[in-house]
């Protein structure tokens, strides 16, 4: 393995762990196979499958940890047994085998916190930055969610955040600063558990100076082309980096770009430094050129993430036409561009989860299209699966509970608003509101209309002309209709 040897000298200079090209082919056999296990629901193999090429490529976030999680909440919880915590020893030698026997344990058992704890601390220890970004960020959400949270937990991802950005920050700066953002947050929540702990409040303060100092410090330091000597490559990085060129400098770096492809097609930085400069001007004959050659280079390697990205230009230039009909004033040519849009994600969508199942991301943004194109029981079971991801989680419930309403089904509808509504925590924030308007709605559709009138009423405190004054010509009306009940032989 190329990764760097442990340390145990602290003052080491930091090094990011690096993986051979056989290694990563070898992690990404073992996730094929386990993609395919998972898609006959055989999640016990399939975890399996994913901690195997784990082991080869443990920062393999995108491909290995994240599916893994998704296959063991689509699987559910296990009692983990006195064996398999002998098997999987939180305390084994190697950092990394350490880490890999937290995750199997955790996907037996996925709202453990101390297993995420376990893993969370060892992918530190063995400077799998990927990875302890992402368990990171589940931990803090699990521990927030617990319903009466231990300061401990956040004191630890303090300790090892803090850590981390100490050891980072000389060789890459930008990761200490992300580092120490979160070890401020972690900080936050004790203080906010440990209200009257004054040394809680010193080390917050202390950790929020120190993370000052370092921003200031990342942002009065030279960029990487300072050290760059040869006066041409320093102008054409340079002009590579700005967002605004003009149009004869950007085509003299298109030209190069294109001179560096037809050198060397089948590498992926270069066909990505060329797409990424006929993308920036936002033409569409540019655009086109760039998925030519991206849909090109996914025919002849038939790695996927060529397809993704010519398919993120083509939405975006479907977007785009769309804006153009609404400004043009157009709405009947606007309904069709919309249309034609909507067909487009779905089918992309669609094909993503079938390279991805288990990727709760995708699976709420193909639930979400599903509900625009009105196709509600499709809607509803995709969406339910996607609730699993806790950053989507309530904008699903938002869309499962709209699907519920459009079909009828009011009971189900202010169910869902009600347990979303809980589970919010700013509830006069957009989304929050919206989760309001809807409960409102199913509420007055269902005749329950003080509920409704409470619902609006709480609404107009937090915007008095939501929804375009809507919402205050709901509460007027059914007032009147409450009214005509109470007295039903009044006039006018």
């Amino acid at each position: 393995m190329l990764r760097k040897s442990e340390k145990s000298d602290n003052d080491a200079p930091f090094a990011m762990p690096t993986f051979s090209d056989e290694e990563i082919g070898k992690a990404r056999q073992c996730f094929k196979r386990a993609r395919e296990l998972a898609e006959v629901k055989n999640y016990d193999y399939a975890i399996e499958w994913y901690i195997n090429g784990l082991n080869f490529w443990p920062e393999a976030v995108e491909e290995g940890h994240k599916p893994c999680r998704a296959a063991a909440l689509f699987r559910g919880g296990k009692k983990t047994s006195f064996g398999d915590q002998r098997k999987y020893k939180l305390n084994a030698k190697e950092h990394k085998t350490a880490m890999l026997n937290a995750e199997m344990l955790l996907s037996k058992a996925p709202q453990n916190l101390s297993y995420m704890e376990a893993m969370f601390k060892s992918a530190a220890q063995a400077d799998f930055i990927d990875a302890v970004m992402w368990i990171g960020e589940i931990f803090y959400d699990v521990a927030c969610r617990e319903d009466k949270p231990n300061a401990a937990r956040f004191e630890c991802m303090r300790q090892v955040y803090e850590d981390l950005s100490d050891r980072v920050a000389d060789a890459y700066p930008d990761l200490g600063i992300k580092f120490l953002e979160r070890a401020v947050e972690a900080l936050a929540r004790v203080s906010n558990l440990k209200p009257r702990d004054m040394s809680v409040s010193t080390d917050l303060r202390d950790v929020t100076g120190k993370l000052t100092i370092l921003k200031g410090k990342y942002s009065s330091a030279g960029s990487f082309r300072d050290s760059i000597h040869d006066a041409d490559s320093q102008s054409e990085i340079h002009d590579k980096e700005r967002i605004v060129q003009s149009d004869d400098r950007l085509d003299q770096l298109i030209t190069a770009a294109k001179g560096r492809y037809e050198a060397n097609p089948t590498k992926a930085a270069v066909v990505n430094e060329l797409v990424d400069l006929l993308c920036r001007r936002e033409r569409e004959q540019d655009e086109n050129q760039a998925i030519g050659l991206l849909v090109k280079a996914y025919q002849e390697t038939r790695e996927y993430r060529y397809k993704v990205r010519a398919d993120d230009i083509r939405m975006k230039q479907l977007n785009r036409q769309l804006r153009v009909k609404m400004e043009a004033g157009d709405p009947a040519e606007a309904k069709e561009q919309y249309k034609e849009k909507l067909r487009y994600e779905l089918k992309v969508f669609k094909d993503r989860l079938r390279h991805y199942p288990s990727d709760m991301r995708l699976r709420y943004e193909y639930g979400r299209r599903l509900f625009q194109a009105k196709h509600y029981d499709e809607a509803i079971p995709i969406l339910q699966e996607a609730r699993s991801d806790p950053k989507t989680r309530i904008f699903c419930s938002l869309y499962i509970g709209q699907c519920f309403y459009k079909k009828g089904y009011y009971d189900q509808a202010i169910e869902t608003f009600l347990e979303a509504i809980k589970g919010h925590e700013i509830s006069d924030d957009e989304l929050g509101r919206q989760l309001h308007y809807w409960l409102g709605r199913a509420y007055e559709e269902d005749g329950q209309p003080d509920n409704a009138l409470k619902i609006y009423g709480q609404l107009i405190q937090w915007d008095y002309n939501y929804g375009k004054g809507d919402v205050r010509k709901r509460i007027d009306e059914l007032r009147k209709q409450k009214k005509k009940e109470n007295n039903p032989d009044s006039s006018g």
